[in-house]
């Protein structure tokens, strides 16, 4: 059996890498930027659905996005940082494959989302005139988008699996049946979470950006005027979306710097899938 992408172990002990000063630092580090993921896509969420001022186009995006980090940093930093300290999987054998899969569902939830504002931005942009994603039409493509995460990551269900690895000592990982079926989910992933939305934002948005960079003010030329909106342009930039490198995201891809994996064949299998995770916690930073 081929064991595959997203384990959660590590196949030496801790004890040695770090003092106990530094095992300190990390754990108050990863209790606070947990804490404050919580509390603050919380704030975003009740923001978005109380509010009568937040009541934006990028509404149903926005809250989407928020629950998207939730998941995150519900099911996500919690385990990697016990199984970073511990070095196994110290939780019920059941939960391995749920963790496995509500990570990578949130990693699609947030990479797609982006992907659908990326699209409204351009459509509003380039065709003013014509239809664009309306509050209705807002939630069918919500909709989409997490019957499109699902579908990605409902494999891990299937294939996320805890075996004891040691006596009383359980291995969290990926068990596929052989290292083709492995390969193939990988790249269909990477392709499906990275490449395509990288094309496709990259267009949007650079389209967007040169458009609203050539636009001109309506009415007759005049000098102050139009160097005051060359400074505005310079200073807030042609993009509409800004996308902020997440703390959870440094911690999570840091593990792998501190504690190199011993198996050089690692990074060859692995290096796909945590790109598309990297660039999924990357791109559940704030909006505007």
């Amino acid at each position: 059996m081929a064991s595959g992408n997203m384990s959660l172990y590590r196949n030496h002990s801790i004890s040695g890498d770090l003092s106990d000063q530094a095992l300190s630092g990390l754990m108050i580090l990863y209790i606070v930027t947990t804490f404050l993921s919580l509390i603050g896509n919380t704030l975003v969420v009740v923001v978005f659905v109380k509010g009568r001022r937040s009541r934006t186009d990028l509404r149903y995006f926005l809250i989407n996005l928020a629950v998207s980090d939730l998941i995150m940093a519900a099911f996500c930093m919690p385990f990697t940082f016990a199984d970073s300290i511990l070095r196994e999987w110290v939780f019920s054998p059941p939960m391995c494959p749920l963790v496995l899969f509500m990570q990578l569902l949130s990693v699609c939830g947030s990479v797609f989302t982006n992907m659908a504002i990326g699209i409204d931005r351009f459509m509003a942009v380039t065709f003013p005139l014509h239809s664009r994603i309306t509050y209705r039409r807002g939630k069918y493509v919500i909709v989409i988008v997490w019957i499109c995460s699902l579908s990605l990551a409902s494999v891990q269900l299937f294939i996320g699996e805890a075996r004891e690895d040691a006596p009383n000592k359980y291995e969290c990982n990926e068990y596929w049946p052989d290292n083709r079926s492995r390969r193939i989910y990988t790249i269909f992933l990477m392709l499906m979470t990275y490449l395509l939305p990288l094309v496709i934002l990259l267009v949007t948005y650079t389209i967007v950006g040169i458009i609203l960079w050539r636009r001109t003010a309506p009415g007759n030329k005049h000098h102050v005027r139009d160097l005051h909106q060359l400074k505005s342009k310079i200073k807030h930039g042609p993009g509409m979306h800004v996308s902020g490198t997440q703390p959870s995201s440094v911690i999570l891809n840091l593990n792998n710097v501190i504690w190199p994996k011993e198996d050089k064949n690692y990074y060859v299998k692995n290096v796909p899938k945590d790109v598309a995770e990297w660039v999924g916690y990357d791109a559940t930073g704030p909006t505007f």
